[in-house]
């Protein structure tokens, strides 16, 4: 078997790659908590490479383990950031919507792909938080108790625009694989151990 981030021998990650494996803490975004599995660093950024440009399930199980750790208990739904048409036609995979039926199936908290997004828009990843602008999100249906999923936060924009169309009282939280950029903590405890309380 192979390492799931570099692809060396040894399954799931490799030595060197286990190692570079690092934990990220809780962060808020305009009131938002957000709850990342890995800083989006070394071998966080090769796992999520792996699951969204050469989907890679098994890379994915492993994120969305970690991941359902992090879900609050209080959560009702988990709502996926949807990614656009041409890029789920281009890879083959929607990552998000791959990652929340992952954790779903390990927590037993339903899906509902309650966001739609436009055919194609600018890609986010890799802009700064000043030439980042909010991705147009529409509401498919309207729930509650919401837990978005994500693959990557980075300055928040995504996630926050996502919060806002759903309407911020609905939403708990959001969970992500990974966390780019300021790791700022947030004050809130992880859900994994409030569970554990």
């Amino acid at each position: 078997m192979l390492c799931l981030a570099c692809a060396r021998p040894r399954s799931p990650l490799c030595w060197d790659c286990e190692i570079g494996l690092r934990p990220a803490p809780p962060r808020t975004e305009h009131g938002l908590t957000v709850y990342p599995a890995f800083a989006h660093h070394g071998t966080g950024v090769s796992l999520v490479h792996n699951v969204k440009y050469r989907r890679s399930l098994p890379a994915a199980r492993l994120l969305a383990d970690e991941m359902a750790r992090r879900v609050p208990v209080e959560a009702q739904v988990l709502v996926p950031i949807p990614r656009v048409l041409a890029r789920r036609v281009a890879y083959g995979i929607d990552q998000t919507a791959v990652l929340a039926s992952l954790i779903a199936e390990i927590i037993g908290v339903r899906v509902v792909e309650c966001l739609s997004v436009p055919m194609w828009q600018r890609r986010l990843a890799g802009s700064s938080r000043i030439r980042r602008k909010s991705p147009s999100f529409h509401v498919k249906r309207a729930t509650n108790g919401v837990v978005l999923v994500d693959d990557v936060i980075t300055t928040g924009t995504t996630l926050i625009a996502a919060a806002s169309v759903l309407g911020r009282a609905n939403v708990i939280a959001a969970v992500t694989a990974t966390s780019a950029g300021r790791q700022q903590r947030s004050g809130v405890g992880s859900p994994k151990s409030e569970a554990e309380a």
